[in-house]
């Protein structure tokens, strides 16, 4: 089954954000497309993920709501579903930048076929709106970046720009929303010549795949990051190509981290050896207090930060039933399944054999780690 996940955004009064998020709740629902959705009086943004055929009628569906009818998305094609579950939610700021800005002030938007031709025949500077681990992973040639962890620290790093504001400046983010305030604020601090990216990163890469992006985009959902085009980064321990982010396995840390699918399993996990011999590590529960029947799946993916586990099973599978994961690296541990989705992200009592399935895990767990039942 093919998936597709898309982004939009758009800056427009909404005198009832509650009701909106309501409306797009149940659509949502009712097409068992899953994702994160924020709404303010500001406007909306959103990215969720679903079947190419729920997520055109989506779009449709979207697209009939007034004040959205004249919207455009940033579309990527996906094997699985991007995200394992659904959140709409009434924020102050679609975009937390902490800031006013005048909106109706914002940067020229400027087409990847301009970029081209900029990079070929203009004077300018082109700026990394987004935060420090995501332009590690991948950015425009030459770009500079910006010293930033959240976009809400923004302001103030903008004035590492000042040398530049007698030039042209580009500025560009995943999908636009935040360079729409990020320009705004640059032309309010006196800067003259203020672009922006149209429709973002996901745009330009979409069009030109072979142009001026270098390296994976980072991505704010299950995927941590999309392989857009060859790595530019280097695991953290061997130094191998490679832009797959995990979080460190030391408790205290938690930092995403460049790190290789062979220095993952040796160092556990961690960034550093400091943080491998880090006291709050996984604990380990006792084998001899299992007592397995069969082995019924297999861990496909872990998702770090929301604690959730994509499985293969060959066994059918009930909810509520207890389990256990093992692995060559992985410590057992005994925990119940207290909620299940199908791959299609619907809520499910019962998965038969062969189903790929989310569960919540109590754990850490590993890719090609086994899932036990126990008796």
């Amino acid at each position: 089954m093919d998936y597709k996940t898309i982004s939009w955004y758009k800056y427009v009064r909404i005198d009832s954000p509650e009701s909106m998020r309501e409306d797009l709740r149940s659509i949502c629902q009712e097409l068992g497309i899953l994702g994160r959705i924020l709404i303010s009086k500001e406007g909306v943004n959103g990215s969720v993920s679903g079947t190419i055929e729920s997520i055109e009628q989506f779009k449709y569906l979207l697209k009939t709501i007034p004040a959205l009818s004249n919207l455009t998305f940033r579309e990527q094609l996906v094997k699985k579903n991007a995200y394992h579950k659904l959140v709409v939610r009434v924020r102050e700021e679609i975009c937390a930048f902490g800031q006013e800005v005048d909106l109706s002030r914002t940067g020229i938007h400027l087409s990847p076929a301009e970029l081209n031709r900029f990079y070929g025949q203009e004077d300018f500077v082109i700026v990394d709106a987004r935060n420090e681990y995501e332009y590690a992973v991948g950015r425009f040639k030459h770009a500079v970046k910006m010293p930033i962890k959240n976009f809400r620290e923004f302001p103030k790093a903008a004035q590492n720009l000042n040398p530049y504001k007698d030039k042209k400046i580009v500025l560009y983010c995943t999908g636009g929303v935040r360079c729409e305030k990020a320009s705004a604020y640059l032309k309010q601090e006196g800067f003259k010549e203020v672009f922006q990216l149209q429709g973002g990163i996901i745009n330009y890469v979409n069009r030109h795949p072979d142009g001026y992006w270098e390296g994976g985009l980072f991505v704010f959902d299950d995927r941590l990051v999309s392989d857009v085009a060859k790595p530019i980064t280097n695991c953290q321990h061997c130094g191998l190509d490679c832009e797959q982010y995990v979080n460190c396995h030391n408790l205290d840390c938690d930092k995403l981290t460049v790190i290789c699918a062979n220095c993952q399993t040796k160092m556990n996990n961690t960034c550093s050896l400091e943080c491998q011999n880090a006291p709050r590590q996984r604990k380990e529960a006792p084998l001899e207090k299992l007592t397995a029947k069969k082995v019924i799946g297999r861990v496909e993916n872990y998702y770090p930060k929301s604690k959730i586990a994509l499985i293969k099973i060959n066994y059918p599978i009930n909810l509520n039933a207890a389990i256990y994961f093992f692995g060559k690296t992985t410590a057992s541990t005994v925990q119940e399944i207290t909620a299940m989705r199908s791959e299609q992200g619907k809520e499910i009592d019962f998965a038969p054999a062969g189903e790929t399935i989310t569960i919540p895990v109590i754990e850490k767990v590993r890719k090609n780690d086994k899932m036990g039942l126990c008796s």
